[in-house]
């Protein structure tokens, strides 16, 4: 059996790539595949005798790291067709794709997984939650203040996209773990039907100075329910905010569409206001699960690429990294919070962890302490575990509202 890891190379490749993924994720091919379908380049995928048995595809993003532009790759499309499963090729793959990020200047990678098990035995530690709503607009109302003093526009997206493309960038320049979009991006996730021949709709607020400062899309459809009384679904794909006020604006008009029963909000941040301003917040109906997962490429780079929340010095060990034994020693950190400097060091470690728990650290999706409670992080004593928290803190909780 001859086993090559690698980068396709041609179109017709990429063409086997595209099935396999379809096969993998028993989705549909579509017209759309063509927005989705990687560079040659981008990927790395296992061939067995000739065959392509293993596909994983890293997307050149830039992500904001607590209001940093950082560069990661998007692990996207990871699947090993059945007859080739257990045979040790995607672990092959993964190893390569994280040494070619590392060549990239990609310090670290985040994902979706299908499976979080799959994943953290490959050094990914969870960054974000992923939060959805369920409401019956009847009755979500905010629990006091007035109706937002700007106005609501309802536009077709194309028409819409120059505004919320905009509106986006300027929301996403303090945030955490959201990606910068390009055109594509947009395209293939944020503005694509996900019911199939209905429209995707564009609402645009703006304020008194008729400034746009929030923007949210989303689709409806009949939603079949057996009892009188609305029958439309709404489902929410973006929801997005500069200030209370558009926040306010948005959701008044959502809850406005008299003839909806049921609206999803598919993705929101764990820290989302939702919840202290509704008079009833159990009508969210909120589920919080696992959300986007990081990996550490880099460590040394990382960490000096995170603004942090405090001036401050902390020793990190990293015992061991089989996937990039380069990450496994001890390192100074040493910041003013916008920015840091980070070193190899022969210091005792202040506080000593897996790389899994270091992308959650560098994330700010928990703070050290909640690791250190479950056993999975060493502190030198209470004092730097304290400064450990101060210093990872986030501005903003992770949230990254796009698929890929």
């Amino acid at each position: 059996m001859a086993v090559e890891i690698r980068a396709l190379r041609d179109a017709e490749e990429l063409k086997q790539y595209q099935k396999n993924v379809n096969y993998v994720f028993a989705t549909a091919p579509s017209p759309e595949d063509d927005l989705t379908t990687p560079a040659a380049d981008w990927t790395t995928c296992a061939l067995v005798d000739g065959a392509l048995a293993t596909t994983l595809a890293t997307l050149p993003f830039t992500v904001r790291l607590n209001g940093a532009a950082v560069k990661m790759g998007g692990v996207t499309a990871v699947g090993t067709l059945p007859a080739f499963r257990r045979q040790g090729l995607l672990r092959r793959v993964m190893t390569q794709a994280l040494a070619t990020m590392r060549e990239r200047d990609q310090s670290m990678a985040i994902l979706w997984a299908s499976m979080g098990a799959i994943y953290q035995r490959f050094g990914y530690g969870l960054a974000t939650a992923f939060t959805t709503y369920s409401v019956d607009p009847r009755f979500a109302r905010f629990q006091s203040g007035s109706p937002a003093p700007g106005s609501i526009t309802l536009m077709e997206k194309e028409d819409a996209f120059p505004l919320i493309k905009q509106n986006y960038i300027q929301w996403v320049q303090d945030r955490n773990l959201a990606i910068h979009r390009s055109t594509v991006l947009w395209q293939a996730n944020t503005l694509r039907a996900s019911v199939k021949e209905h429209p995707v709709y564009c609402a645009v607020y703006r304020d008194c100075d008729g400034e746009v400062t929030g923007h949210t899309i989303y689709q409806t459809n009949e939603g079949g329910f057996s009892d009188p009384g609305p029958d439309q679904v709404m489902k929410v794909t973006d929801f997005i905010a500069r200030d209370m006020e558009a926040y306010r604006g948005l959701w008044d008009y959502l809850m406005a569409h008299d003839l909806v029963r049921r609206i999803d909000f598919t993705g929101m941040a764990e820290d989302d206001p939702a919840p202290e301003l509704l008079l009833e917040p159990r009508v969210l109906q909120r589920r919080t699960s696992d959300g986007i997962w990081m990996r550490v490429v880099d460590v040394e780079k990382a960490l000096a690429q995170r603004p942090y929340s405090t001036r401050g010095e902390l020793t990190v060990g990293i015992r061991e990294d089989d996937l990039c034994p380069w990450n496994a020693g001890t390192y100074l950190l040493e910041t003013d919070g916008p920015t840091t400097s980070v070193r190899r060091t022969d210091r005792a470690a202040d506080i000593t962890t897996s790389p899994n728990v270091l992308a959650s650290l560098i994330s700010g999706y928990r703070p050290a302490s909640h690791f250190a409670r479950a056993g999975r992080l060493e502190a030198r004593d209470s004092v730097v575990l304290k400064a450990a928290d101060a210093i990872f803190r986030s501005e903003h909780a992770p949230y990254c509202p796009n698929g890929f």
